[in-house]
């Protein structure tokens, strides 16, 4: 390797690791200022890996990393961005809860970031400059994923990079923006910065790209200057080996009729797609990741809304879900087995006989697990899955024995479509052998089979014909005489398809001004005043000074605890330990409430440390352990609730007069405890909305993945908030103090259910990443105002009880529903 004086970029010997795969082995790569270097490989060749480590997304287990003469012994992404290092992803890096001038305050570096107030404006300048048009303001999920590649094009640009890294950037994009990325690339070599360039494309490499590095298997194999090399010596080194492993014996096909015919079949990501399957057949789908064909399964399979016509056994079917996929007779064998396939911590037994539970019951209702072991034990021992009995869970067994498992379920379906995703991701060379002999026999049987494989050699080996996608269409069909891994692998990285056009959405501009955008708070101080209006129609009484300072101390303790819960919901997770939280924080002031104020203000910081210990050591448990939140949470809970009853077994605590009184000051008849509440949320409705600790937050609830990528500390950001939120639940227990002024161990659990609600009912998405303080604090007082008015209106406890549970539930469907029917628009 030569020196890294002179180069650009320089990595050494890097060896990454992952659980059974050496992603990889001691790669070496050199790309110097003014040159454009194209990495190029197969599907699982290592080249996203590789860029990863160079960015620092991911982290090597050995090698050196050299950027710009300066070597690092790790890198962050936050690092490689400030040292002149910008990478663009494959999949955006954008978190979808931002908005476009949001993301770019999160992906550009101090040195050119602007201000909060000027992020819009500038992003705006800066997209003209560009020559884009796409409004700042817009949230990053209403973007178009060509629109999503460009933002983040521009934001690597916008960093001034001496060294920009390029993931697969035109996949997503159509020719006047590929020309207009290759004109921004070679202005910044001009300039004497470097590019890495990752594509399968041959026709891309021979337009931009100066030298080559080409990986297979994690291993360098080749590379130098691309002109050196001709098209066919390319896919020779991309390819790189024969077809060595023993498939089944092809059929002979002629006569044979066809089951499965799809015409003009249109959808996300894919357009006038035809093709047909005979009995017996085995077509391959084929091409680069990303390219249409993951698409085009999932379609056939019901999984996704498509447009055209569909055959199965010459009758024409809708495919609107996957049961009504299932109903005629098409089965789909997805490729991420655990999340969407196997029933992973049900038996083989469970899982194999699925299709078949009416002839293994009594009476179609009563399962007999005589039957069940009668049917199933048989496709068991013929695809030999090993097992330690027919109850083992699945999800201890292998990748090869699962896949087994739902062929085997597969086989006794008697489909007469099967459609199989990536058939031997991660099984083990004796087990794929097993599995192409399965698929051999269950074709045989009639069964029209449809695979999709990004291993060409798989293809050509298993397949009686191919089609080979590219940008959403078929790019070649390849029959059984020029069916082959280079004509397989030539077809793909040789394409020069344009990409499918994808409409742009329908939106209407959106601004969100500091204290703008927030509907939801006004809907729920609008409820206040039609309930509080309401009530006082009823009863006079309610609107008395005595009864509102009561509800507003009421709410103060509330709003904080809803505010504690907010911040852990944007991430991601939720926090059952605040209730207890507030337990504590009220029996350990009440230890200081007999002196003077000064000894109770010793109090109050006892008491918030208290809570600040909680929420880290929930926050340690989540990030450090990676214990789910409602565990972590909910263990907390029980102990430090046991922790407030061994300090005051009884009540006790009886705050003194003086301290009574000065806990009840008023400001223009409001209680001052409440006004400090309210100014709580508004710091924390500003630190979410307009400081880079809120964007963080926002980001890591809305995509930890993608928050990372974009240089979020994720792991730092949920900590800070579990801890931030602790401090946030003992601050209302003082507040509950205020209004009883007795520390009791058995007060404050029902404030975790009702946090919950004034956080949902407030618009938060449960799923994290949004959320807003101010509609809490209105929602706080909502729900406070709810509980005051059904007193005086005299409806008992346990219609409160239900009248909130209501509240949550419609407030967790109305999103959810709106959400879905989104998503039907869009797939129509």
């Amino acid at each position: 390797m030569e020196s890294a004086i002179g180069t650009a970029l320089t990595l050494s010997g890097i060896v990454k690791r992952y659980p059974g795969v050496r992603a990889l082995d001691g790669v070496d790569l050199t790309v110097r200022p003014g040159e454009i270097h194209a990495v190029l490989g197969e599907n699982g060749a290592g080249k996203s890996t590789l860029v990863g480590v160079a960015a620092g997304s991911v982290t090597p287990d050995e090698g050196r990393i050299c950027l710009l003469g300066k070597e690092y012994p790790a890198m962050t992404p936050s690092v490689a961005r400030a040292h002149g290092l910008a990478l663009v992803y494959q999949t955006p890096a954008l978190a979808p809860s931002l908005t476009i001038s949001e993301s770019m305050l999160v992906l550009v570096h101090e040195s050119v970031r602007p201000s909060v107030a000027d992020a819009g404006a500038w992003t705006r300048r800066h997209f003209e400059k560009l020559g884009l048009r796409i409004d700042p303001e817009l949230k990053v999920a209403e973007l178009t994923p060509r629109e999503a590649h460009l933002v983040e094009i521009a934001a690597a640009l916008a960093n001034e990079p001496q060294v920009l890294v390029l993931d697969e950037p035109t996949e997503a994009l159509g020719p006047d923006e590929t020309d207009w990325l290759f004109r921004e690339v070679r202005s910044l070599v001009a300039a004497g910065g470097a590019v890495v360039y990752i594509t399968h494309r041959i026709p891309e490499i021979r337009e931009i790209a100066d030298s080559m590095t080409v990986l297979r298997d994690g291993r360098v194999v080749g590379g130098g200057k691309v002109a050196e090399f001709s098209d066919e010596q390319i896919v020779e080194l991309i390819i790189g080996r024969s077809l060595d492993t023993t498939f089944p014996d092809k059929p002979d096909l002629t006569g044979a009729e066809t089951v499965f015919r799809f015409e003009e079949l249109t959808g996300t990501g894919f357009q006038g797609v035809t093709g047909s399957v005979r009995a017996g057949e085995i077509v391959g789908f084929a091409g680069v990741e990303g390219n249409g064909q993951r698409d085009v399964l999932r379609a056939l399979a019901g999984l996704t809304r498509s447009h055209g016509t569909v055959h199965v056994a010459g009758k024409a079917v809708r495919l609107s879900s996957p049961a009504a996929a299932a109903g005629h007779g098409i089965v789909f064998l997805s490729g991420n087995r655990l999340r969407e396939a196997v029933f992973g911590d049900l038996g083989v037994r469970e899982n194999i006989d699925a299709l078949r539970l009416p002839d293994v019951s009594l009476a179609r209702s009563v399962l007999v697990p005589r039957r069940e072991r009668e049917l199933v034990a048989p496709a068991v021992a013929a695809l030999r899955v090993k097992a330690a009995s027919l109850d083992t869970p699945v999800n201890t067994l292998s990748g090869g024995n699962q896949q087994k498992v739902l062929l085997a379920r597969a086989s006794l379906g008697a489909p007469k479509v099967l459609l199989v995703e990536d058939p031997t991701q991660g099984v083990d060379a004796g087990a794929r052998l097993e599995i192409y002999r399965v698929l051999r026999e269950i074709a045989a049987r009639g069964t029209a089979v449809i695979a999709l494989s990004t291993d060409a050699v798989e293809l050509e080996g298993l397949c009686d014909r191919v089609l080979v996608f590219s940008r959403g269409r078929v790019r070649a069909e390849l029959q059984a005489a020029m069916l082959s891994e280079r004509e397989i692998t030539g077809a793909a990285v040789l394409s020069t398809e344009l990409s499918v056009e994808q409409p742009p959405p329908t939106r209407a501009r959106t601004r969100r001004p500091l204290l703008g955008g927030e509907f939801q708070a006004a809907a729920m101080l609008a409820l206040v005043v039609v309930v509080g209006g309401l009530t006082t129609l009823s009863s006079p009484a309610f609107l008395t000074s005595l009864n509102i300072g009561q509800l507003l101390l009421a709410t103060s303790s509330l709003a904080l605890v809803g505010l504690a819960q907010l911040l852990v919901v944007m991430t991601g997770g939720i926090d059952l330990s605040v209730g207890s939280v507030v337990a504590l924080s009220v029996v350990t002031v009440s230890f200081f409430a007999s002196g003077s104020p000064a000894l109770f203000g010793i109090g109050v910081v006892c008491a918030a440390a208290a809570g600040a210990a909680i929420g880290l050591l929930n926050g340690l448990l989540v990030t450090k352990v990676a214990m789910p939140p409602v565990i972590a949470t909910l263990v907390s809970s029980i102990g430090v609730l046991g922790m407030a009853q061994l300090l005051r077994p009884l009540p006790g605590g009886q705050a003194d007069d003086a301290l009574l009184s000065l806990l009840g000051t008023t400001l223009a008849g409001v209680p001052m405890v409440f006004v400090l509440a309210v100014a709580v949320g508004v710091l924390a409705h500003v630190v979410t909305r307009r400081t880079r600790a809120g964007r963080a937050l926002r980001a890591t609830g809305a995509d930890p993945l993608r928050a990372a990528r974009m240089g979020v500390p994720t792991g730092r950001t949920r900590l800070l908030a579990y801890v931030t939120a602790g401090v946030l639940a003992a601050c209302g227990g003082i507040a509950f103090y205020s209004q009883t002024g007795v520390g009791d161990a058995s007060v404050g659990q029902a404030l975790t259910l009702t946090s919950v609600t004034a956080v949902v009912l407030g618009g938060a998405s449960i799923f994290g990443g949004t959320g807003s303080a101010l509609a809490t604090l209105a929602t706080a007082l909502f729900l406070q105002t709810i509980t005051s008015s059904l007193s005086f209106l005299s409806v008992s406890v346990a219609w409160q009880y239900w009248i909130q549970g209501i509240l949550v539930v419609g407030a967790a469907v109305v999103p959810l529903v709106r959400t879905e029917n989104s998503r039907r628009k869009a797939s129509a």
